[in-house]
């Protein structure tokens, strides 16, 4: 025989529970900020610790700092800054981008040659990344 009518009840509200809570979990998981989002804390861009929040940009933005050539995630580009100084050479993941529509607001789609940088990956699909 099968169980009574209020434990199958139960039962039920305990498997949509379990897949309300699994779906929860699997849009935060597939949420993870990008490199070129907002931010205000490190946290805020990796719970991991493999991105930082740098804050001296407007709103922060997410990357990840002394990147090496072809390291950058998804749609993110290693771009070295004032490559002519040893001294003062900083490497950061930074956004791609083909359009001015492609960067958010606050940020421009521009060549990095413009702002004393320029992109080390071997082949980047784009020449262009998300700047303020």
């Amino acid at each position: 025989m099968g169980a009574p009518p209020q434990l199958r009840r139960v039962r039920v509200r305990e498997l949509v529970l379990v897949a309300a809570t699994a779906l929860v979990v699997l849009l935060g998981i597939g949420c993870k900020p990008q490199i070129g989002d907002s931010c205000k804390l490190s946290t805020d861009c990796s719970v991991t610790g493999d991105r930082l929040c740098d804050t001296s940009q407007p709103d922060g933005y997410c990357t990840i700092f002394n990147c090496e050539p072809d390291s950058c995630p998804g749609s993110s580009t290693c771009v070295e800054f004032h490559p002519k100084s040893d001294r003062f050479v900083r490497r950061f993941c930074l956004a791609t981008c083909g359009s001015p529509g492609d960067c958010r607001s606050g940020y421009v789609c521009i060549d990095p040659s413009k702002r004393d940088a320029h992109i080390i990956d071997s082949a980047s699909a784009y020449g262009n990344v998300c700047l303020p």
